[in-house]
């Protein structure tokens, strides 16, 4: 059974061990208001940013299906690794002075 937001939450604020009304005055709120957000299944996206500050915690992240993070990070690693084949002399490799980088990457 997945937590609900508030849940993670109050998970984040014990493992900080911040107490209720220190929470409640960073994120300028009452001490009863925070009860009740550790109750809530559903939240504003401004105010659990602001939470997320706070804790220095994301959130969102954990409020991605299993799928969508696993296309996001399949996405992610295709962007930074392109790979291109060229045909450079050793010349050519001196005058972009690339020389050290070519020698590095071969070992």
């Amino acid at each position: 059974m997945q937590k609900i937001i508030g849940q993670l939450i109050e998970e984040r604020v014990k493992a900080q061990k911040l107490g209720v009304t220190e929470f409640a005055k960073l994120i300028g709120t009452e001490r009863s208001n925070v009860y009740d957000i550790f109750k809530r299944s559903s939240i504003d996206t401004d105010l659990l940013k602001k939470i997320g500050q706070v804790l220095e915690y994301d959130f969102f992240q954990d409020l991605l299906e299993p799928e969508t993070l696993k296309e996001i990070v399949l996405r992610h690693s295709m962007t930074n690794r392109i790979y291109v084949e060229l045909s450079l002399s050793d010349d050519d490799v001196k005058n972009l002075g690339i020389e050290d980088k070519v020698v590095s990457n071969l070992m």
